[in-house]
């Protein structure tokens, strides 16, 4: 039986930055933590599969569209910590970041590559695998979605539940995407508030938008970043 979670235990988010980046305090709290020591033998062992998974699992699903999203959501905790292992094993590199409305959004890519933090119309590949970075500024709510050029609307994180991401300051979020082979311009957005939003109101917004006038976004009660990828055809 697993080591249960204690009141000390650091955040799945805070043991992801970890694993980008070593935070000493919690090294420490590790070392001590039979269930933070758990955490990172199966965040090792999922990073193992996915390094040999991966690729076979992107092909399996760009053969199949009709029974998968666009964009391929990196879900569980361990899968993530895996995607954060295999991509990007060393700290994401200090980077330029792109907003509207004066809120930042840094997309780090990795994949094909060194890890990358992507410029505003960048062109990306498929199997290139995205996380998101965020500074809302205190406590606020996030969406991370995109936008394709037919207007489409996919939901990045989080990729399930009912309720936005809450974030405290800056940090990279859980939750993450693997890009298949669908070509043309994608922009990606954060929707940021100090209340909880539905997807449903998001999502209405932003569908049918024009991906490359983002200025013609407007959601009531939030604030929103934006940075548009150009996506190859294979």
């Amino acid at each position: 039986m697993n080591a249960p979670r204690t009141a000390q235990c650091p955040s799945d988010l805070a043991l992801e930055e970890h694993l980008l980046e070593a935070n000493p305090a919690t090294a420490r709290h590790i070392a001590g933590c039979a269930h933070c020591q758990a955490w990172e033998r199966s965040a090792a062992e999922a990073s193992r599969a996915f390094a040999h998974q991966g690729p076979r699992w992107i092909a399996k699903a760009q053969a199949r569209p009709s029974l998968v999203s666009r964009w391929a959501p990196l879900l569980p905790a361990a899968a993530l910590a895996a995607a954060a292992l295999f991509f990007f094993l060393q700290a994401p590199p200090e980077s330029p970041r792109y907003a509207t409305k004066g809120e930042a959004l840094t997309v780090y890519v990795g994949g094909q590559g060194p890890p990358r933090a992507a410029t505003d119309g960048e062109r990306v590949r498929p199997g290139e695998a995205l996380r998101f970075h965020v500074a809302p500024g205190e406590g606020a709510f996030v969406w991370i979605a995109s936008v394709d050029s037919t207007g489409t609307v996919s939901r990045l994180a989080p990729a399930e539940g009912t309720t936005p991401l809450a974030v405290e300051g800056a940090g990279l979020l859980p939750g993450g995407a693997v890009l298949d082979a669908t070509g043309g311009p994608e922009r990606i957005w954060a929707v940021i508030s100090k209340e909880p939003l539905s997807w449903s109101v998001v999502e209405q917004a932003l569908r049918g938008s024009p991906v490359r006038d983002p200025a013609a976004v407007h959601i009531p009660g939030a604030r929103t970043a934006t940075v548009l990828l150009e996506r190859s055809a294979p």
